[in-house]
């Protein structure tokens, strides 16, 4: 009996691969179906790229060495990578998919920065050397290992629109403050453990620099720990009406004249770990009901 497919027209085979293929792991299956299969599922199954570890890391560099030139440009728009090196592996990973819009970082930044600068070393000594991150994707996220040692701005892309950082015991107060430098930057999100810093007084103001431009629309608040009385209180702390006093308010008179309306704070325990909210497609800048819970 021959298969009910073979009557289809192509046009709408392809529209069945493509819908298919949105869910990974069937799209890994049909790409091994046939090469006229896998050429047409590829735009999905490249679509969003995470890789975890250094066999990962390797494997995709040798996918990437079989294909055109400006296919990972082209392909490749949402990147995660939480594996440890090798450092250059990554270096070159991220100089090839530079049409990512999406990026999840975590990585040494540290061992990074280092390695890049000293790729650069032909050019000009490391230490005179401007490190700059060779993709500039709009969405970015610093998580892991990316904020072990603290905040290093010169990971961020210039042209970030949304950003995800966690604060550790290494973030200082000035690094936080050259958020301020980043002139897209429209949308924060920040994840700290419970009682990091004592008080909720005390990360308003670190953000106090980066809140004071006036550019920033909505910041999120991701407090993780155990559950607790304390934790409860703390979460409920970026809720209560001294927000505005924080964030400043503006009358309609003073919006006219170019004054920009408060900034939207949703505050909430943190409750599933960020790498598999983004690899989901989750909105963790959604403003419904839910989220304000």
């Amino acid at each position: 009996m021959s298969s009910p497919f073979a009557t289809l027209p192509p046009e709408l085979l392809l529209l069945v691969f493509s819908l298919a293929s949105s869910h990974r792991p069937t799209a890994v299956a049909l790409s091994l179906v046939s090469h006229w299969v896998r050429n047409h599922v590829e735009r999905n199954l490249y679509h969003t790229v995470s890789l975890s570890s250094s066999r990962s890391l390797v494997a995709f560099i040798a996918s990437l060495d079989s294909k055109p030139h400006a296919f990972a440009h082209n392909l490749v728009k949402r990147l995660s990578i939480t594996a440890l090196g090798p450092i250059s592996n990554i270096d070159e990973v991220l100089k090839r998919c530079t049409g990512v819009t999406s990026l999840v970082c975590g990585f040494s930044v540290p061992s990074y920065v280092h390695c890049a600068r000293n790729l650069k070393q032909s050019v000009a000594p490391p230490e005179t050397t401007t490190f700059r991150l060779p993709i500039a994707p709009h969405e970015q996220h610093l998580i892991a290992l990316a904020c072990r040692d603290g905040l290093d701005i010169s990971i961020i892309s210039p042209l970030v629109t949304h950003l995800r950082i966690q604060l550790t015991p290494a973030t200082t107060f000035e690094s936080v403050a050259r958020l301020r430098e980043l002139s897209y930057l429209t949308h924060l999100a920040i994840t700290y453990r419970h009682g990091l810093y004592g008080s909720v007084n005390s990360i308003k103001e670190m953000l106090r620099p980066v809140l004071g431009e006036g550019r920033l629309k909505i910041l999120v608040i991701h407090v993780t720990g155990a559950g607790s009385e304390a934790h409860s209180k703390e979460i409920e702390e970026w809720r209560t009406d001294s927000a505005p006093e924080f964030i400043g308010t503006s009358t309609s008179t003073q919006r006219c004249l170019g004054y920009r309306p408060p900034i939207l704070i949703i505050a909430k325990r943190a409750t599933a770990a960020v790498l598999p909210q983004w690899e989901q497609g989750d909105d963790i800048w959604d403003v419904g009901p839910r989220h304000c819970s």
